[in-house]
């Protein structure tokens, strides 16, 4: 049996399937809703626009960005790779200090969680990556990253670990994590986030819905960002139609709760006008501007990789997706979490997470914002695995009936008849 058939028979993939289903249909019912007053198809080329003009121009962009930020005390350092910024990170990072972390899937890239838990007392705040940490699951969803987990496990959970008897009623368990974190949160000597959008003229641009990325970028006296290099575009005014579009169709609102604009160190001048830094928010910023296998999805021509604005719109209406979950992808998920698995850890596990379980439906690109062709980049990742022998038993036994046959099932195919075997190229 194949990993993917045992992966199709897991419980844990049918309770997360059915929980993924039941949701699909909320968020398209708030989509819907929150594209009522927007002219959808005008604010697509905009964002396009930005991002194929960004891209085209990072480099000059890149040394806008980190020039600005430098100018107002922000400490800016470069990573090649996930590794390094693993180093610079945990530079940063004293043994033995406590540690708050809100929802990134760059930080979840180079896999620092996993450093921090053997050095330091390490807290995720964000409702749903907290259920995660805690039911020591994985990740599903860029947003939603607890969307697969029934209400049953986190309060059995809580019980076993906290000592807490809840209701399987998802305010009270809501309310619960929130007291728990926000006690962690003032505790804490480092916070650290992602951030959605860097532009050019000095922003850093961290959405939330929750409340606790305000606490964990403020409240600590160090504050870490961690990002990568697509991330930027020119001016405020374009991050922040992506912050728009990142609302809508993330989460199927007309905006986010709260948009946190940083373009410098906490700082006053209320005593004889002199610029004091670091008053109320942290005494120290950071960022880590993170590559990691982006420059050469530029050099190589897989742009559109990076076009994403990592809202998770084309994962819902996957076919794949919504069968396997996480299992399609690595650290993104779906055919363009493959496409970034390729980039970051090599051919052989872009092939080994999912290169081939994509139908090109073109159901993603239909429900993307930017539009873009992941089946377009899926064809073409595969014809560079064919190169290197990288090809399933099921793809090799269709193409050699195509060569002896003619016709992908080996056999003569009547009318009205199904073939023995099915095949989808």
């Amino acid at each position: 049996m194949t990993n993917l058939k045992k992966t199709l028979k897991s419980e844990r993939v049918k309770v997360g399937k059915e929980t993924v289903i039941e949701n699909y249909n909320n968020y398209l019912e708030n989509r819907k809703k929150s594209q009522k007053d927007v002219d959808v198809d005008k604010l697509k080329e905009e964002l396009k626009e930005i991002k194929k003009y960004s891209i085209e121009n990072l480099d000059e962009l890149k040394r806008k960005t980190i020039k600005n930020l430098k100018e107002q005390n922000i400490q800016v350092f470069e990573a090649k790779d996930a590794k390094e910024a693993r180093k610079i990170a945990l530079k940063l990072i004293p043994k033995g200090k406590k540690v708050v972390k809100s929802k990134s899937n760059v930080v979840n890239e180079i896999c620092l969680e996993r450093e921090l838990l053997k050095r330091n007392e390490f807290t995720e705040t964000d409702c749903g990556d907290f259920i995660i940490q805690i039911t020591e699951e994985k990740e599903c969803h860029p947003v939603s990253p607890a969307i697969h987990i029934p209400l049953e496990k986190i309060t059995e959970t809580i019980k076993e670990k906290f000592k807490a008897k809840l209701p399987n009623d998802p305010a009270k368990i809501t309310h619960w994590i929130r007291d728990y974190i926000k006690k962690k949160i003032f505790e804490a000597d480092i916070g650290i986030t992602g951030a959605n959008v860097l532009s050019a003229d000095g922003g850093i641009f961290i959405l939330e819905n929750e409340g606790n990325i305000s606490l964990v970028s403020r409240l600590p006296k160090k504050h870490i960002i961690i990002t990568s290099i697509d991330k930027i575009v020119p001016r405020t005014e374009d991050a922040v139609k992506i912050c728009k579009a990142a609302a809508i169709w993330g989460s199927g609102v007309p905006l986010p709760t709260y948009i946190n604009v940083i373009s410098s160190l906490s700082r006053t001048a209320d005593v004889q006008k002199n610029l004091i830094w670091g008053m109320y928010g942290p005494e120290e910023v950071s960022v880590i501007l993170i590559d990691n296998g982006r420059s050469e999805m530029i050099k190589e021509g897989f742009t559109e990789l990076l076009e994403c604005i990592n809202c998770g719109a084309c994962l819902f209406p996957c076919p794949i997706y919504r069968n396997i979950l996480d299992k399609y992808g690595f650290h993104y998920f779906g055919g363009r979490g493959v496409g970034m698995t390729v980039f970051q850890q090599g051919l052989k596990e872009g092939f080994k997470n999912g290169l081939y379980y994509c139908t090109t439906c073109e159901l993603c690109k239909q429900n993307c914002p930017m539009d873009i062709d992941i089946p377009k980049v899926i064809k073409e990742l595969r014809k560079r695995a064919v190169k290197n022998n990288l090809e399933t038993e099921t793809n090799s036994k269709m193409m050699d009936n195509i060569r002896t046959s003619g016709n992908p099932f080996g056999e003569d195919v009547k009318e009205g008849e199904i073939p023995d075997k099915l095949y989808c190229c």
